[in-house]
């Protein structure tokens, strides 16, 4: 063993020797020792946000799993474009000072400031022979929760009015928040809010909003809900607007232009009475036709929008909600708006279909007068005549 290696080392002294003797002669420098590297110490993590700042300054805990201020929301689906069913829109422009409860609920002032708003675009997308029935009629509110009623109509001394009270504004508030909250957060609450006024209803108790704690407290200021819930009540309440100017304009009422740009009290009182009696006003295809007109103007309007462009989508959620109250039974004033309206399960094919044909570019007829001869404004034939057609 001792002689190998001796010998072992005496060829591996040579061999460096004749290495070192070839690199002399060629000139080539011997390689400089190569550097051991040195890690530098990994930075410590970034502490992940805990809250960001919403409407006002407020700041908002960030929920993990839920999209941050800013950030596109997630969905099963890939977004489509704005204006067509099914596209997930919202409403970009700030809220006013005051519009929000605590609870992240719309106050019921800003519910009307957004219905006076709703109602004004409408109307002066209008063509401009309908404008013009229309230009100086007022919305008023009744601030009533008994009674779930938007209407158009005449006072007995001949002015023409629009009303809509605090319970329909309410209502569609109420499952605009929870369609906004099931959307970002996956849960069911519209469901459980539709099963609970129902309930409700069919008991004659007043409509109320989301029930306290319905909604964490960690979401309820959250930016992408705020902004999909104004979206979801103004498309719902730009339909029902729709169609109640649609009443006017089209002639159903009798009146038009007859009131002053603010009723009287006397008026109001009157307007009070006569939304509280009334009968159903106008018979079931001059609804359909309200409805027709109704969902043209929301889509005309809708689609001179830069954001947000408004669909159908509203007028579909109201009639689906309206739907399952169809089957209560009662005198009851909150079923008032259910009661003088046609089942919605035969509203929403309507609004769908034309829908549908305004994308197509077809478009209502519009007879020479609303009242005058002519054909229904309804793209099916119907099995009776239209009144004063």
């Amino acid at each position: 063993m001792t002689h190998l290696t001796r010998s072992a080392l005496v060829f591996a002294l040579m061999l460096a020797s004749c290495r070192r003797r070839e690199e002399t002669a060629s000139g080539a420098p011997a390689p400089a020792p190569t550097a051991v590297p040195t890690l530098a110490p990994a930075p410590a993590p970034t502490p992940a946000p805990t809250t960001q700042t919403g409407p006002f300054g407020i700041p908002i805990p960030v929920i993990p799993g839920l999209p941050t201020l800013g950030t596109p929301q997630p969905g099963p689906n890939p977004p489509v474009n704005p204006g067509t069913p099914g596209a997930i829109a919202t409403e970009t422009a700030p809220l006013p000072p005051g519009a929000l409860e605590p609870d992240g609920s719309f106050a019921l002032p800003f519910l009307e400031q957004e219905a006076q708003y709703l109602i004004h675009t409408l109307a002066a997308n209008l063509d401009p022979n309908h404008r013009a029935r229309v230009a100086n009629i007022p919305l008023n509110f009744m601030n009533t929760l008994t009674e779930v009623n938007a209407a158009a109509g005449c006072t007995r001394g001949g002015r023409a009015f629009m009303v809509a009270t605090a319970a329909i504004l309410v209502l569609h508030a109420a499952t605009a928040e929870a369609r906004a909250v099931d959307e970002v957060a996956g849960t069911h609450l519209l469901q459980d809010y539709t099963d609970r006024t129902v309930r409700m209803i069919n008991q004659e108790q007043m409509v109320r909003g989301l029930p306290d704690g319905a909604v964490p407290a960690a979401m309820a200021l959250n930016p992408q809900k705020l902004a999909r819930q104004r979206y979801l009540y103004d498309v719902q309440i730009a339909f029902i607007l729709g169609h109640e100017l649609a009443h006017h304009y089209r002639g159903h009422t009798g009146c038009a232009n007859g009131a002053p740009a603010t009723a009287q009290q006397g008026d109001l009182e009157d307007l009070a009475r006569s939304v509280s009696s009334l009968t159903p006003l106008f018979n079931q295809p001059l609804e359909l036709e309200a409805d027709t007109w109704g969902t043209v103007d929301v889509l005309d309007t809708g689609s001179r929008r830069t954001t947000g462009r408004w669909t159908e989508d509203g007028a579909v959620m109201s009639m689906n909600f309206f739907e399952r109250l169809e089957g209560l039974r009662g005198s009851s004033p909150l079923l008032y708006f259910v009661r003088s309206h046609p089942p919605a399960a035969l509203r929403r094919p309507v609004i769908q279909l034309w829908a549908s044909q305004w994308r197509a570019g077809v478009r209502p007829p519009v007879l020479s007068a609303p009242q005058g001869s002519g054909g229904s404004p309804l793209p099916f034939p119907l099995p009776f005549p239209l009144p004063g057609r």
